[in-house]
């Protein structure tokens, strides 16, 4: 085990009593001999606690680290404690209500050490509470060896709700010097956002490892209610396009368009006027600069505008109420079937 480099997986746990025993189990039992547990206790009010004690000692072999925030700091936050926290060469992790193949992470290193890659991002499966998959998210394989190619991908597959840090591992050397934001919404994507431009060897494989319990019957996927999380998304929003035009300002129309996306999702979700509005306005802004943009560069998007897409888009903004209730008719349909 000497010679095997040290992976820290990190996993953030709010009020998580019911599933953290299968995450951590998924972890503690990987073929990779060398990995660090990192479970960030994050203001839990359940017995949270305790049940990482309580893993701690029956995963003796395992070297744990349990870090308590008080009170809770929200996902973001307790990434951040987790990373300050880890001493691994690598950095992965898993949310305390997932679970991952116990084969893992032993193939993702290789793969990651034979190509000296910065990030190696693989595929995962959307699952029900009793495991029974829903879905199946492969990758295209494909590899980069420069930022602006690695950065360019990360535009297009955001588009495609992937740019996810938990299906992926990372050279712990990356995280240096990130921003943390502290964001109940785009949370993945500001860290991400920063972590692709800063990646100059990338590696995409088709292995599906990674279990995502996807609680398709929560009322928080059919309807976002509160101010406080509209205010964190546009935030998000705000720090993404902000990061890509100092970053990578060629680039800045491609995130724009993502951004336009996700608004017009959000307008079709909340019943608030005012923030309607805002956000109407918001995307209105963003179009018209995302094409002054391509025009100024002389160019089209990179990423192949779907024309159904584009229709999803002029519907939601220009009839809002119909739109959303097409798109909880879909949501509702999905938990039930799948489809």
């Amino acid at each position: 085990m000497a010679d095997l480099k040290l992976l820290s997986v990190i996993i953030p746990a709010y009020n998580s009593e019911k599933y953290l025993e299968k995450c951590v189990a998924s972890v503690a039992e990987q073929t990779y001999q060398n990995i660090e547990i990192v479970i960030v206790n994050n203001g839990s009010t359940d017995s949270t606690p305790q049940v990482c004690e309580e893993l701690a000692n029956k995963y003796d072999n395992r070297e744990f680290k349990i870090v308590n925030l008080n009170p809770n700091q929200g996902i973001n936050w307790a990434r951040r404690a987790g990373v300050e926290n880890a001493d691994g060469d690598y950095i992965a992790f898993i949310d305390s209500d997932d679970y991952i193949d116990l084969t893992a992470y032993e193939k993702v290193i290789k793969v990651l050490e034979e190509n000296d890659c910065d990030m190696v991002q693989f595929g995962y499966r959307s699952v029900d509470e009793q495991g029974k998959i829903i879905s199946e998210h492969h990758r295209e394989p494909v590899k980069f060896d420069n930022e602006r190619d690695a950065f360019k991908y990360f535009v297009y597959i955001i588009l495609i709700n992937s740019a996810l840090v938990w299906e992926k591992v990372y050279k712990r050397a990356i995280f240096d010097n990130i921003e943390w934001p502290k964001l109940s919404g785009h949370e993945d994507f500001c860290t991400s956002v920063q972590l692709f431009a800063k990646v100059k060897k990338f590696i995409a494989i088709d292995d599906v490892f990674y279990c995502h319990f996807d609680n398709l019957k929560s009322e928080s996927r059919l309807m976002i209610e509160t101010k406080s999380k509209i205010s964190n998304i546009i935030d998000g929003a705000k720090f993404c396009s902000n990061f890509t035009e100092k970053t990578m300002p060629e680039l800045l129309p491609e995130m724009l368009y993502f951004l336009i996306s996700v608004n017009t999702n959000i307008i079709s979700l909340i019943d608030n006027k005012d923030i309607i509005n805002q956000i109407r306005s918001i995307t209105t802004r963003d179009y018209q600069r995302m094409k002054s943009e391509l025009k100024k560069q002389n160019r089209k998007l990179y990423i192949k505008r779907d024309h159904k897409h584009g229709i999803h888009i002029w519907f939601s903004l220009h009839y809002p109420n119909l739109y959303k209730v097409y798109l909880t008719t879909r949501l509702k349909i999905h938990a039930l079937t799948g489809i």
